[in-house]
C-alpha cells in the first residue's frame, strides 16, 4: 500500500495479513448478521461531544463549563438510535466522563495557565518521496493539539477502552502518539503551527466507570526527549516501508506471539484458530 494511516501501522506490525487482505486484496469484513451498538459506538460519542464542545469554547471554556459540557454529552447520545436499556445504561457514564474532563481541564489549566490554542480532530498527512516502490503517504486525523500558554506542544489521545501500555508505546508497537508527534515536526497537520520541540504526547482514558477518566503521559527513558521517541518511531516506519517495498517480503498473520491484536478481523480467514495451538477453544 502508498497510503496508511497511523492507527494502522500497529496493525502492520502485529498482523501484517490484515493489511494485505484490506488493502491489496481488498476484502472487507462483512457486518455480523445482528450487529448492535458496541463499544466503538460509545466511543464515536465521547469524540463527538468533546470535538464539538472545544469548537464551539476554544480556550475560553465557561464558568459552568462541566454542567454544559454533561448537556454537550447527552445531546450527542440523544442523537443516536439506541435502544432504552443502552440509552439509560451510557447516560450515566456520560455525565461521570464530562466532570471528569471538566474538572482535569481546570486542573490544567490551574497548573499551566490557560492555552493559546486548542485544536481538535485535526487531519494531517506526510509524503515519503523516496521509499524502495514509490512515494508513501502517512495520514492520520489528532484527536487533540494543544499549544500552551508558554508554546509548548501537547498532541493528546482520546481512549475509552483499554490504553497501550507504556512498553508498547516506547518499544514502538503502540506507535499512534509518537507517529502524530513525528508528523507534527514534519509540518504534517496544515492546521496546527509549526513546532519546533513536543511537550508532552497524553493519553485520557474515558470509560465513565466507577474510575470515570485517568491521564497517563508517556515518559520516554533514560532521559530522553519525546522527539527522540517521534524520530525512532518514524524511523521505524521508514524501515518497515522499505522491507515491505520488496517483493519478497511476506505479509504474515499474528508473526509475533504475545504481540497479536486485541481485534482480529481477518483471523478466520488467515484459519488462525487452526494453527494457532496458544488459542483455546473459546477464543476460535
Amino acid at each position: 500500500p502508498r497510503r496508511l494511516s497511523v492507527t494502522e501501522i500497529e496493525t502492520w506490525m502485529r498482523d501484517p495479513y490484515a493489511l494485505y487482505a484490506r488493502h491489496i486484496l481488498r476484502l472487507e469484513p462483512l457486518p455480523e448478521l445482528e450487529e448492535g451498538a458496541d463499544a466503538s459506538d460509545y466511543g464515536m460519542i465521547v469524540h463527538e461531544a468533546l470535538e464539538r464542545w472545544v469548537k464551539t469554547h476554544g480556550v475560553d471554556w465557561p464558568v459552568d463549563a462541566e454542567q454544559k459540557l454533561t448537556e454537550v454529552f447527552l445531546a450527542c447520545l440523544a442523537a443516536q438510535a439506541l435502544r432504552p436499556a443502552l440509552h439509560a445504561w451510557w447516560a450515566p457514564r456520560l455525565e461521570r466522563i464530562a466532570s471528569w474532563v471538566a474538572q482535569a481541564e481546570a486542573q490544567r489549566r490551574a497548573a499551566k495557565g490557560t492555552p493559546q490554542a486548542i485544536l481538535t480532530e485535526i487531519t494531517g498527512s506526510v509524503l515519503v518521496p523516496d521509499a524502495p516502490g514509490g512515494p508513501f503517504r502517512l495520514v492520520g486525523r489528532a484527536d487533540r493539539v494543544e499549544l500552551g500558554a508558554q508554546g509548548s506542544v501537547t498532541v493528546q489521545d482520546y481512549k475509552t477502552g483499554m490504553l497501550p501500555t507504556m512498553g508498547d508505546v516506547l518499544s514502538g508497537w503502540s506507535p499512534q502518539l509518537p507517529l502524530e508527534a513525528a508528523m507534527l515536526l514534519r509540518a504534517g497537520f496544515a492546521a496546527a503551527p509549526d513546532v519546533g520541540d513536543i511537550d508532552a504526547l497524553v493519553y485520557w482514558r474515558l470509560t465513565g466507570g466507577a474510575e470515570p477518566g485517568g491521564e497517563v503521559a508517556v515518559l520516554p527513558k533514560d532521559h530522553g526527549s519525546l522527539a527522540d521517541l517521534a524520530e525512532q518511531t518514524w524511523q521505524s516506519l521508514l524501515d518497515r516501508i522499505a522491507a515491505y517495498d520488496s517483493p519478497t517480503q511476506p505479509y504474515l498473520s499474528h508473526p509475533h506471539p504475545g504481540q497479536e491484536p486485541r481485534f482480529a478481523d481477518y483471523a478466520r480467514l488467515a484459519r488462525v484458530p487452526e494453527w494457532n495451538t496458544g488459542r483455546t477453544e473459546r477464543d476460535a
